[in-house]
């Protein structure tokens, strides 16, 4: 690997660690009025962050260092492990209700998300599979399995329910599919197939629908569903270019709901101005650029699994500004790296060391049965 790859290696791991110090700050700022109401502890959420993130570095560190090999030798069997959780978590009494959703395990006061195991599980199955099937990967048949395993998983998470993750892990997949030969005739036919799922999904569901109305006009019922969105636009708008200082948001004082979760950008930019905005986005979009352009160094299985990975935590990124700013209805997911959060910042910090991984080359084991031989097959870095 050359020193140019390697530096493009160094920039996404600082601007990793940089959003989340950020982030821990703003989670400090944020929640405080809430934490000391809710809990008489001012600083219950920055304490808990401050463990998150710990056991986030922790795991960053295990991705950054963990064999690839090893990864794509049990990729079936992290696979099948969580979509076992993902069915566990809906029996009542072994999962946890928070937010009208049954999507958590409850371990020592802290939350965990099987779907959150299941999205990056998903990608490293998906990876070893195209890997394997790259050459057959412009047949539709190809397909076939892969979209049955997304299905199992996009099924039991909607049965949570958690259409924000089904969401996002569905997206994620489909940009996977993109690297491949697939032909472009055949997105045109999953595109169409999706938007009418997703159209009976919402009308199916009273609730979603509520949250569609809503965003297209919040002030039709503003101390009800479009509350939070109102809320986060009154951050936003008076904000100005320098906002109006560090502490000083008026937004967090029981206005805006838990504003150390889904709707912490508002709060930054309320507080930090459309400046403070712009550098944030322009931190992920260095973020992304350069970890795309680590990822594509690599030949074959890490490739896919770096970029899968990647388009994991900018679908994240995207859907919680978009939401935030009003250009989609509510949908619970957070600002990776940023917000307040469990398992879903330890796997983002997981995700991105494996994306930063260490090493020169991919040791991949092909095990091919063709003329009952064995072949061994080293891939290294362009």
């Amino acid at each position: 690997m050359d020193h140019k790859v390697k530096n493009f290696k160094y920039i996404l791991i600082a601007f990793t660690f940089l959003l989340a110090i950020f982030g821990i700050i703003m989670v400090k700022e944020a929640s405080g009025i809430w934490a000391e109401y809710i809990y008489q502890d001012k600083n219950y959420f920055f304490k808990r962050q401050l463990i998150f993130v710990s056991l986030g570095v922790f795991a960053f560190l295990i991705g950054y260092y963990i064999s690839p090999f090893f990864l794509y030798k049990f990729s079936n069997i992290f696979l099948l492990i969580s979509i076992l959780l993902l069915g566990l978590v809906l029996i009542p009494g072994v999962g946890i209700v928070r937010n009208g959703s049954r999507s958590w395990f409850g371990v020592g006061g802290f939350g965990i998300q099987p779907s959150e195991i299941f999205k990056i599980s998903l990608l490293i199955w998906t990876a070893k599979y195209f890997y394997k099937n790259y050459q057959k990967t412009e047949k539709l048949m190809t397909l076939v399995l892969p979209l049955i395993v997304v299905g199992i998983g996009f099924f039991l998470i909607m049965m949570e329910p958690d259409f924000g993750t089904a969401l996002v892990t569905l997206m994620a997949f489909i940009m996977m599919v993109f690297i491949t030969k697939m032909k472009m005739r055949y997105f045109v036919i999953m595109g169409s197939a999706l938007v009418f799922g997703f159209s009976l999904l919402i009308l199916s569901a009273p609730y979603r629908f509520t949250r569609i109305i809503s965003f297209l006009d919040p002030f039709k019922d503003p101390l009800g569903s479009g509350f939070q969105m109102i809320q986060s636009l009154y951050s936003i708008g008076p904000s100005g270019i320098a906002g109006i200082g560090f502490g000083n948001s008026i937004q967090k004082n029981f206005y805006l709901p838990e504003p150390q979760t889904d709707f912490i950008f508002a709060i930054i930019v309320e507080e930090f101005g459309l400046i403070g905005g712009i550098i944030i986005l322009i931190c992920y979009g260095l973020l992304f650029y350069y970890g795309y352009k680590y990822a594509l160094s690599f030949n074959t299985f890490s490739c896919f699994l770096k970029v899968g990975l990647l388009n994991v935590i900018m679908m994240q990124t995207l859907i919680n500004l978009c939401v935030v700013v009003g250009l989609l209805p509510v949908t619970g997911i957070t600002l990776p790296l940023i917000s307040y959060g469990g398992s879903s910042l330890v796997i983002t910090l997981f995700s991105l060391g494996i994306i930063a991984q260490k090493g020169d080359y991919d040791e991949i084991y092909t095990i091919s049965k063709q003329h009952s031989r064995t072949h061994l097959s080293l891939f290294r870095n362009r």
